[in-house]
């Protein structure tokens, strides 16, 4: 049979015909007569039916640099042009065919892919007298038919018909996207190069022509014919069918470009996330359908704690992998009906549907912390963070998507002044505070921007009225004379402005104290709960110690609130290891602040506990045993608040060895309160 590909030898299979374009793998003997399209190890890329022997030796595959040195000259649209205005006003076999000039106004004004790959293959089957036209695109790894079908019987107006195909994975594309050439297969039913899936269909030859995006071969064009032509089409026919194949092929390329386009206008790039305009999208359907299925609308607005911590440290490339692994771990934790975008920085929305009971909410919600606590690795190192969490739900909360995400977003915030790591449910009475804090925060910069923030001490005596530390807070007097004092705006803080307003402290001291040789007793900082996940904190700390001490005796005492110590032992752990024996303390605040029971206390590196003494008789009696059980423990109890004698003769019943309040002493500048440690030495 003329063209027919027969085996000549166990290791060669070769073309009967020089005119045919058949495919003709190299064996020892022709291997040097013509360039070797092929390599000798299978590929992902190449069918499964071709990672076979060929003659009992050959097995296909691709060779990328191969592809690119044999790139064929039809791959360029300033050559292919002049062939295919050659070709079509060469070969017009049909009345079915357009004129030329239509054609090419037709493929020039033709924008949508489908459409355009209709026009172009029917011409190029209507120009090789084909009875079937298809694309093989590459996905992934793996080949597959993207469209195959049939001319119409009709003359006057042949159309190209999808057909169904039994399956859309090629079995005879390999050659031709391995040689990078056009290949003329006789007989698609019997024979190394068949195509099952095509002789299914009644096809007995089929030509197969690469098409190629930015210079690479990524498919093929195919042209079947029911009845096997008596000779493959000539070089004038070929140059045509290549020509259209490569306007095919700068086709896909412009529509992968724009499904690209469209995928990252709808995607975070770092994330893969939906973004927020996708988000804004989903939350205004979601909520019409909450309305119309009377159901639950939940909306939580996420914030990664210390992430700016870590990427400050760690670099850049840390933090997107916090971020990416974050994602992950978010998706991974919700229902496939729920979405999860990327709202921002370190942002993330969760938007929950069909909610039936509010129980649902918290089992979700619960299940997300879980997931986010987990250690995450980079580089041999383990970061571990949190998230806060703020929701409203809907209708209860019935106000437009962009209201709603505000006040998750405000829940979010009370989240974080709570500590941290945990979630909060949106109340209308949060709105005024919110926009009352949002001002706060800009007042709070201006005055670090200003230099206005100034370190006051207030000293902690012992038993015999003698100074043992000074806790170190920073002071800001505004225009109107009011004092705004650092534990007041604690709640309203985020962590940048957390981490400048502690540094702005730790400077301020060290300049009162060095001046001075070196602070007389033991400073106490306080800490909150954003400081613990600072990578940089130990080092500051223990760099800030140095200078500050000439002698390494004098500890320096870190204050954490009971509730923070509560919420976040684990880092408090971290923290105290990894200061060691560098000369800090950690002392628990606040207690008992209804979180840190004296289990947590007990479990915790803990040197001693600050408590205020109560008034009222019950408060004292429950205050009484804890203070037996935390001198049980071993640990050092203070006394915070005592500004009168009532709660004095409270500190002194519970066992206090220290006491801190206005009856001992006010808040003083670093020159009043050297003095006032000289006088107390030597009045006592």
């Amino acid at each position: 049979m003329r063209g027919a590909v027969t085996r000549t030898s166990s290791s060669c299979v070769r073309r009967r015909s020089g005119n045919d374009r058949t495919f003709s793998p190299p064996c020892s003997r022709c291997w040097h007569n013509r360039p070797a399209p092929y390599v000798a190890s299978p590929t992902p890329f190449a069918p499964r039916a071709l990672r076979a022997t060929i003659g009992g030796s050959m097995i296909l595959g691709i060779d990328p640099g191969q592809e690119a040195r044999r790139a064929s000259p039809t791959a360029t649209p300033g050559d292919a042009f002049p062939q295919i205005i050659e070709g079509v006003m060469a070969t017009r076999n049909h009345s079915s065919s357009p004129p030329p000039e239509q054609l090419f106004h037709e493929l020039a004004a033709t924008l949508e892919f489908d459409r355009f790959f209709s026009n172009a293959a029917r011409a190029a089957a209507l120009a090789v007298d084909a009875h079937y036209a298809g694309l093989i695109r590459r996905h992934g790894q793996h080949l597959r038919y993207q469209f195959l079908g049939t001319l119409t019987a009709d003359d006057d107006h042949r159309d190209l018909v999808p057909v169904r195909i039994a399956d859309d994975h090629p079995a005879a594309a390999g050659p031709a996207l391995a040689a990078g050439e056009t290949l003329y297969i006789a007989d698609s039913v019997q024979g190394p190069l068949a195509a099952p899936e095509l002789a299914a269909l009644g096809i007995h030859a089929h030509l197969l022509v690469p098409t190629r995006v930015a210079g690479r071969v990524e498919g093929a064009l195919v042209l079947g014919w029911r009845t096997r032509p008596a000779r493959a089409p000539g070089p004038r026919k070929r140059r045509l069918v290549e020509a259209f194949a490569a306007f095919i092929g700068h086709a896909c390329y412009r529509s992968a470009l724009e499904a690209a386009l469209a995928r990252d206008a709808r995607h975070d790039p770092l994330t893969g996330l939906p973004n927020r305009g996708v988000l804004m999208d989903r939350l205004t359907h979601a909520r019409r359908r909450a309305m119309r299925n009377d159901c639950l609308l939940v909306i939580a607005l996420l914030d990664v704690d210390g992430f700016k911590g870590v990427n400050d440290e760690l670099g850049h490339e840390a933090g997107d992998h916090l971020l990416t692994t974050v994602a992950d771990r978010l998706a991974g934790s919700v229902r496939l009906a729920d979405t999860v975008s990327r709202y921002g920085g370190d942002e993330f929305v969760i938007i929950m549907e069909d909610i039936t009971q509010l129980g649902q909410v918290e089992i979700l919600l619960e299940r997300t912390l879980r997931a986010t606590r987990q250690p995450i690795l980079f580089q041999g190192r383990s970061l571990t963070v949190t998230i806060s969490v703020g929701l409203t739900i809907y209708p209860f909360d019935d106000h437009p998507p962009n209201v709603l995400l505000q006040h998750a977003d405000q829940a979010m915030y009370e989240a974080k002044r709570a500590g941290g790591g945990r979630y909060q449910c949106f109340a209308p009475t949060q709105t005024a505070p919110v926009h009352a804090g949002a001002q706060r925060y800009r007042d709070i910069e201006q005055a670090l921007a200003h230099d206005l923030w100034r370190p006051s001490y207030q000293p902690i005596v012992d038993g015999n009225g003698r100074m043992a530390g000074l806790e170190a807070r920073l002071r800001w007097r505004q225009p109107n004379g009011t004092i705004v004092r650092e534990e007041a705006i604690t709640n309203l803080t985020e962590r940048d402005l957390r981490e400048r307003l502690l540094e702005r402290l730790l400077t301020l001291v060290r300049r009162d104290w060095v001046a001075r040789g070196s602070p007389p007793v033991s400073l106490h900082i306080n800490l909150q709960a954003t400081d613990l996940y600072d990578p940089r904190l130990p080092a500051r700390l223990s760099h800030w110690r140095a200078e500050l001490y000439r002698d390494t005796q004098t500890p320096v005492i870190l204050e954490l609130s009971d509730t923070t110590l509560a919420a976040h032992a684990p880092a408090a752990q971290r923290l105290a290891a990894a200061l060691g024996d560098q000369g800090f303390l950690l002392l628990v605040d606040h207690f008992p602040g209804g979180r840190a029971g004296l289990a947590h206390i007990s479990a915790a590196p803990v040197y001693g506990v600050k408590c205020r003494p109560a008034r009222d008789p019950a408060d004292t009696r429950l205050l009484s045993a804890l203070a037996a059980g935390i001198k049980a423990l071993g640990l050092t109890l203070y006394a915070d608040g005592v500004d009168n004698l009532v709660r004095q003769k409270a500190a002194e019943r519970l066992g206090c060895r220290y006491g801190q309040g206005l009856i001992f002493a006010p808040e003083l500048d670093a020159r009043s309160a050297a003095h006032w440690f000289k006088t107390s030495v030597h009045s006592r």
